[in-house]
């Protein structure tokens, strides 16, 4: 199955890079694939404890987002290796939202993550994003086992 448009979140795990070596071996020639990055705003509280452990001259340094931005840069350099077309979205929502949002902003035809095997205590807590894309899901998805 080859799909035109398809929306990957990527989250820098291991899950997640294999969803997006699933959605690149997915894509059709001239297809694009939309990669999403979902971070949640830090709270004051945890911006006030990270620059507090950091000397006064190298605060304008600290970039608390790094991680997430990382992560997007490193698939669309994957997908750019490839010579395949993709947008990134750096999205301030939970994962599970940020990705069902940009499924229907460029009406996906597939949307694929990636699922770390929780166990039953931390889906049950947390829930899963695989789990909340299955359910909401308007279009085709595919999760990727890790």
């Amino acid at each position: 199955m080859k799909a035109a448009t398809i929306v990957v979140g990527i989250d820098g795990s291991d899950c997640g890079q294999k969803a997006l070596e699933a959605a690149a071996d997915l894509v059709d020639e001239g297809g694009i694939v939309h990669l999403v990055t979902a971070y949640d705003e830090p709270s004051i509280r945890a911006i006030n404890m990270a620059y507090s452990s950091v000397p006064v001259e190298f605060r304008s340094n600290i970039d608390l987002l790094a991680k997430p931005r990382n992560t997007l840069m490193v698939a669309e350099a994957f997908l750019a290796d490839r010579k395949i077309e993709h947008k990134g979205h750096f999205v301030d929502d939970n994962p599970a939202s940020a990705i069902l949002d940009v499924a229907d902003e460029v009406d996906a035809d597939l949307v694929v993550v990636g699922s770390r095997g929780l166990g039953r205590g931390t889906r049950f807590i947390r829930g899963s994003v695989s789990t909340k894309v299955a359910n909401h899901a308007k279009t085709s998805f595919l999760i990727v086992q890790d």
